[in-house]
């Protein structure tokens, strides 16, 4: 039960975060996944994450197709604007209690929620999965962690499941 009341909280922050984002998502770098290893690589110290803005937002997820971690949202980078060496989430796995840097993630807000044939964005030649319990648009990168089911992913099956209370 507490998972769905945290959930629902996290939907409804991120929700209303939303509402002040620009309705547009613009295309500033579209870079490379070697441009963003070398963007993102300082980032495997959580503190240097967190000193850059990046901050404990989302409790870890998994799901039968994988784990995927705890999620550490920098909330300047949600301003409508995709650029690939600068994603809006680092995503860690918490294993030991020990946070490694498995993926990044981009964020882009839903435009339309009504509109189930909104035009999804692209980066990195990818399409991005709309995500309506959030009313966002994502896309993962396993940088940091191979993905046999593929670096864009949303889950990760080498990435471990959630602990209990993560």
């Amino acid at each position: 039960m507490f998972k769905w009341i945290r959930r629902l909280t996290t939907i409804a922050a991120l929700t209303a975060m939303l509402v002040v984002v620009p309705q547009t998502s613009a295309l500033a770098g579209q870079g490379s996944v070697a441009d963003v290893r070398a963007a993102t690589a300082k980032f495997h110290d959580v503190k240097v994450a967190m000193g850059a803005g990046y901050v404990h937002f989302l409790n870890c997820f998994d799901s039968a197709q994988g784990g995927m971690g705890q999620h550490y949202v920098n909330f300047d980078l949600l301003n409508g604007t995709l650029n690939a060496n600068a994603p809006q989430a680092m995503v860690y796995e918490v294993e030991k209690n020990k946070l490694q840097l498995v993926a990044v993630e981009w964020i882009a807000p839903i435009q339309d929620p009504s509109n189930p044939n909104e035009a999804a964005p692209t980066l990195l030649g990818q399409t991005f999965t709309r995500l309506d319990f959030l009313g966002v648009w994502a896309l993962h990168a396993w940088l940091w962690r191979p993905n046999p089911t593929g670096m864009f992913k949303n889950y990760n099956p080498a990435v471990s499941m959630c602990p209990a209370g993560s």
